[in-house]
């Protein structure tokens, strides 16, 4: 049944594509889910925490979007990650996201609902 071997390592292959694509990581709405009265406002990308104070500049004046490819080089050379602080409107309160080693861009942006979304994929 040499179908059946190609078949089955068809699926195999298809499901290592799936599992080798980043999970977007994004910023929540609001600092926590008891506290809606602060909404997203802005966030920023650090190599390693950002006690480090080693803060990214976006690609661009233009938009807020930082392309990961050199960074995530950097960070592994330095044996840490890149984090992504989500911040909020009338609080110094914010959340730590620590981007994941094959995430390729961050950005901050408003869709369409005018909502802002920040997030690394």
């Amino acid at each position: 049944m040499p179908w059946c071997k190609f078949f089955l390592s068809g699926i195999g292959l298809s499901l290592s594509i799936a599992a080798a694509q980043a999970t977007p990581t994004v910023c929540p709405q609001h600092p926590t889910q008891q506290d809606k009265a602060y909404a997203l406002n802005d966030a920023s990308l650090f190599v390693g925490p950002p006690k480090d104070l080693v803060e990214l500049m976006p690609d661009n004046d233009r938009e807020t979007v930082w392309t990961l490819h050199d960074y995530q080089d950097q960070a592994k050379e330095h044996e840490t990650s890149l984090y992504f602080i989500c911040h909020y409107k009338n609080t110094k309160q914010s959340v730590e996201l620590i981007v994941p080693a094959n995430a390729k861009k961050c950005s901050v942006a408003y869709h369409k609902n005018r909502k802002l979304i920040a997030a690394c994929e």
